[in-house]
């Protein structure tokens, strides 16, 4: 029996056609066999097949989901070659409330599958927060990943001749309407927290499971690779983020935590089935230090002259670093990997949606984050003795502070540099960190809505030993557990205050003379305009700790500064 379209899917339909045409509702069980053909010349494309099935439709919500709606399955095969018995690269299934080969309106996915035969795999990416279905966090998925009609296309019998999909064309070879249809009784649920990336940047430990000391001299530790074993336990501590080997993969894709790993290597990723994982984010993990770099840049050091010389540098050279084809730290860094191999990608760009900076000077977020990347990651090496005589630096008298105000100041600045562009942020525990200190600084990060919870492993004194690393993962597992928290995606709540400086300045207590444009004796302008400022941000901030209002720090750049009950300006002109 045909079932009938929703009335507005129809028209939709109809809008999208020229007048001559019209489109009849596809009945379950229809599949569309197209033909690939190459955007580039003389090219061949990367698959030489696609096939677009239509399954059942299922009601979907209900009782404390909401109002219930119509959903329609659907799915897609890839193939190598032209053949029917070809066995498909991969098998993704939807649960849609519209058609996506109506091309008219944005894809609401209920339901996301994928099937992968070559490793048996069947998966279903959910959102642990919301149910909802996880997607791959491809930028622009849904109008690359997914078929949609082309502009000019024509109809036949209710399906569009022509299709774009990956950067290439699909022409309608043939439709059919005998395509069994069996729910996948064997599919793994994977539920993904998006909203607190646990992990470290390597795909090893050190094997002395405890602290070297590095006073007398820098010690480095014994590294060796993670196994099976060792995924698993951090995995139980709650730790979901891992940069893999190639053979260290097969141990995380099927698990419920994110991945990342450059495609060459053995097993090599698959393009483009590997790409519909969607706890796989990309090749690179985070851009590297735009404002750290700036220290040791020959072609700088003597030139650079004034504040907002730095400030325009390091968006500039943040920028650069995310919108280049780089091989490592760019949000090309997968398209670039792929293309050497010979992936054909025709007209689109692969970009990758998740990479954050990971920076020292976490001053400079505002601008880092005007600059691009998705959020910032701060090196955090907190002591907070070493606080207290950097504060006394300026004030003049030594206040002991609290753990929690030493990272809050921090934070601000984090999360007033992200807040303003929508991105996210968090905090790397380093080796030089206080041990005593680190716990509280997760916990800390977790109520201001940190996304990130890092640990630095290698480099002699950066490293954490990897018992600190799951005894802290452990720590935040059991306290988010404790402490709910608002989805760190839904709208933002106001912050009681933000205190802006103006456009073009910094306000931290690291080494002034790393920006170049200070001297060592602060005698001259721009030393005396930084003290200023700082005295004033300082005072501001010491205020908040007084009242116990929550703050962020940010940068006064013209734009509306919103979300926030109270707005305090300071000036180096006071």
């Amino acid at each position: 029996m045909k079932l009938k379209q929703p009335v507005h899917l129809i028209v939709g339909l109809l809008s999208a056609l020229p007048v001559s045409e019209s489109v009849a509702a596809l009945p379950p069980g229809s599949r569309l066999s197209f033909r690939v053909l190459s955007a580039r010349t003389e090219a061949a494309p990367p698959f030489a097949a696609v096939d677009f099935i239509y399954g059942p439709k299922e009601q979907v919500g209900g009782p404390g989901q909401g109002a219930r709606h119509h959903g329609q399955w659907w799915q897609l095969e890839i193939r190598t070659n032209t053949e029917a018995a070809t066995t498909p690269l991969c098998m993704v299934r939807g649960l849609t409330f519209t058609d996506p080969l109506a091309g008219r309106e944005k894809l609401q996915f209920a339901r996301y599958q994928l099937r992968i035969p070559e490793t048996g795999e069947a998966l279903e990416y959910v959102d642990i927060h919301s149910s909802a279905a996880l997607l791959p966090p491809r930028v622009d998925f849904e109008k690359h990943f997914i078929p949609s009609p082309a502009e000019a296309s024509h109809w036949q019998g209710g399906a569009p001749e022509t299709c774009a999909f990956l950067g290439h064309v699909l022409s309608l070879h043939h439709i059919s309407h005998d395509a069994a249809w069996t729910a996948w009784s064997d599919v793994k649920r994977l539920e993904l927290d998006r909203e607190a990336l646990v992990g470290t940047g390597r795909n090893f430990k050190d094997v002395e499971g405890r602290r070297l000391p590095q006073s007398a001299q820098s010690r480095d530790y014994t590294y060796t690779n993670f196994s099976a074993a060792a995924y698993r336990t951090m995995i139980e501590a709650g730790m979901n983020l891992f940069t893999v080997a190639p053979e260290q993969e097969q141990w995380v894709r099927a698990e419920p935590v994110f991945y990342l790993r450059t495609p060459a290597g053995t097993p090599p990723l698959h393009y483009p089935a590997d790409l519909y994982r969607a706890n796989y984010l990309g090749a690179a993990m985070f851009i590297d230090e735009p404002a750290s770099i700036l220290i040791w840049d020959k072609h700088v050091a003597g030139v650079l002259t004034h504040f907002p010389d730095a400030a325009a540098l390091i968006e500039k050279r943040t920028r650069a670093a995310f919108e280049s084809e780089a091989p490592y730290y760019s949000r090309y860094s997968l398209e670039r990997l792929l293309s050497g191999q010979g992936v054909n990608f025709g007209d689109m760009r692969l970009a990758q949606a998740e990479l954050p900076v990971w920076e020292t000077f976490y001053d400079t977020a505002f601008y880092e984050m005007k600059g691009g990347g998705s959020g910032i990651v701060h090196e955090g090496r907190y002591q907070l003795s070493e606080f207290d005589d950097l504060v006394a630096r300026f004030t003049g008298e030594k206040r002991r502070h609290t753990v929690r105000e030493m990272l809050q100041w921090h934070y601000a600045f984090l999360r007033g540099g992200t807040r303003p562009f929508g991105k996210f942020w968090g905090t790397a525990i380093y080796g030089q960190c206080d041990p005593a200190i680190a716990p509280e600084a997760f916990a800390a990060a977790y109520d201001m809505g940190a996304r990130y919870f890092w640990f630095w492993t290698s480099d002699h004194g950066h490293h954490v030993p990897w018992p600190e690393q799951l005894a802290l993962a452990h720590t935040l597992k059991q306290y988010s557990r404790q402490h709910p928290r608002p989805s760190i995606c839904a709208p933002k709540q106001k912050v009681d205050k933000v205190i802006a400086i103006p456009n073009g300045y910094f306000a931290a207590f690291a080494n002034p003379q790393w920006l170049h444009c200070l001297d060592k004796e602060g005698k001259s302008e721009e030393s005396q305009k930084y003290h200023r400022l700082m005295g004033r941000a300082i005072k501001a901030v010491e205020e908040c700790f007084r009242r116990g209002e929550e703050f962020d720090i940010t940068v006064d750049d013209g734009r509306p500064i919103k979300g926030y009950r109270r707005v305090v300006k300071r000036s180096e002109k006071e």
